[in-house]
Order: structure tokens, then C-alpha cells, then sequence
């Protein structure tokens, strides 16, 4: 955890540690799991991300094994 001090015509202040929605970069909790902020828009954005990816995986998985029977069939 990095915390940046800005410095302002002699003055120092502190950020306090956080992160930001992965959606539209709003800063968040550090708590915030999944790291999106309360609004619906980010939530749907952020439950459409996680749908997709994981039909990237299974495509990912999927069709290499599929590509394998075949070949095996075909040297059979």
C-alpha cells in the first residue's frame, strides 16, 4: 500500500489509502469487494464483465478439448 504525499506551496497532505471502481474510476473503500462503487450502472457493467469472462474461459477450455477428440478420432 503506497501513500502519496502532495506537496502545495509548502504544505504536505495526505491520501488516505484506497482504490478505484474498475468501471468509472471513482475512488472506493479499500473494503469494497468486488471493486465497484454503489452505483446500479457500474454494478450491471461490472456483472456483464464477469459473464463474459467466464465464457471466455470455458471457451477457453472448451474448444482446444474439442479439437483434440477430433484429431484423435480422425487418426482412429
Amino acid at each position: 500500500m503506497v501513500i502519496r504525499m502532495a506537496q502545495n506551496k509548502g504544505s504536505r497532505t495526505s491520501m488516505t489509502p484506497h482504490r478505484h471502481c474498475t468501471v468509472c474510476w471513482t475512488p472506493i473503500p479499500l473494503d469494497r469487494d468486488p471493486a465497484i462503487c454503489r452505483e446500479e450502472k457500474c454494478a450491471i457493467t461490472q456483472s456483464k464483465r464477469e459473464a463474459s469472462r467466464k465464457r471466455f474461459t470455458v471457451m477457453l477450455y472448451l474448444f482446444p478439448a474439442i479439437a483434440l477428440v477430433l484429431a484423435f478420432l480422425s487418426a482412429v
